[in-house]
C-alpha cells in the first residue's frame, strides 16, 4: 500500500514539474529561442536589416528616449538588437529576407513542406511582421514541390469540350439585365436576350421589382 501511495506522490511530482517545465518555457525570451541552428544566421540578417526599415528606426528611437528595456507587459521591446513585438521578432521590409525565414519553415526536412496554416504556426512562433498570413500563403501556393505533390481535396476538374456548334437559330439563348436606368413610363430595367447563333437581341422593358414568374412571361409574349 505504502508503495503506491509512494508510486502515486512521484507522479504527481512529475506533473508539477511538466506544468513548471511548460510555464518557464513560455517566460523564455525570444533571443534564447534563436540562438542555436541554422536561426542564428537569420538574427544577424535581422539585425543588419534593421535600418532599411523607418518604422523600426523610429521605434526604438522613441524606446530609447524613454529608457525603455525588457518589459514583458509591453507590446513593443527591445533586446540585444532586436525588436520584439510580443515576444517576436519584428522583421524588417526586407522580402529576401522574410522569404528565407518562410523558406527555413517550409522547406526543409523537419517542416516537412506543411501547409499554409501549419507553416503560419511556425513561422509566428519566433518572427512576427505586418501580413506574415498573407505572404506565407502566397510562398505555400506557389511552392513547386507542393504543388507536384500534395494531394488534392476538391474533385479531378473534367475534359475539356468544345463548344457545341449551334444548328438552328433560338436554339441557345443568353439572358441578362440593364439595371439602375432612370424611370421611363414605370420602367427601370432592361431584359435583353440574344440568341447565340444569329446574334439577334430582343429588349424588354420591365421593372427590377418583377420576379422571376413576371420574366418568364415577358420572355413568352416577347420574344
Amino acid at each position: 500500500m505504502s508503495r503506491r501511495v509512494d508510486w502515486a506522490e512521484e507522479v504527481e511530482k512529475d506533473n508539477e514539474n511538466q506544468v513548471m517545465l511548460k510555464e518557464e518555457w513560455l517566460e523564455v525570451r525570444a533571443m534564447e529561442q534563436l540562438v542555436k541552428g541554422p536561426e542564428k544566421e537569420i538574427v544577424k540578417k535581422i539585425k543588419e536589416a534593421r535600418d532599411k526599415d523607418e518604422e523600426v528606426i523610429k521605434t526604438i528611437e522613441e524606446m530609447k528616449k524613454a529608457g525603455v528595456k525588457m518589459l514583458r507587459n509591453e507590446e513593443w521591446q527591445i533586446e540585444e538588437g532586436l525588436v520584439l513585438k510580443e515576444g517576436r521578432v519584428y522583421v524588417p521590409k526586407d522580402e529576401k529576407l522574410r522569404v528565407e525565414i518562410i523558406q527555413l519553415h517550409h522547406d526543409t526536412l523537419i517542416a516537412g513542406h506543411e501547409g499554409q496554416w501549419k507553416t503560419v504556426e511556425l513561422v509566428t512562433r519566433n518572427y512576427w511582421w505586418p501580413g506574415v498570413t498573407k505572404k506565407v500563403k502566397r510562398y505555400v501556393e506557389g511552392c513547386n514541390q507542393c504543388q507536384r505533390m500534395k494531394n488534392r481535396t476538391e474533385m479531378p476538374a473534367g475534359k475539356l469540350r468544345p463548344n457545341q456548334v449551334l444548328e438552328r437559330p433560338w436554339q441557345y439563348i443568353s439572358v441578362d439585365f440593364i439595371t439602375k436606368l432612370p424611370v421611363s413610363k414605370g420602367h427601370d430595367l432592361i431584359l435583353v436576350v440574344c440568341d447565340r447563333f444569329l446574334k439577334m437581341l430582343h429588349f424588354v422593358a420591365t421593372t427590377e421589382k418583377t420576379m422571376a414568374e413576371g420574366l418568364a412571361r415577358l420572355f413568352r409574349d416577347n420574344v
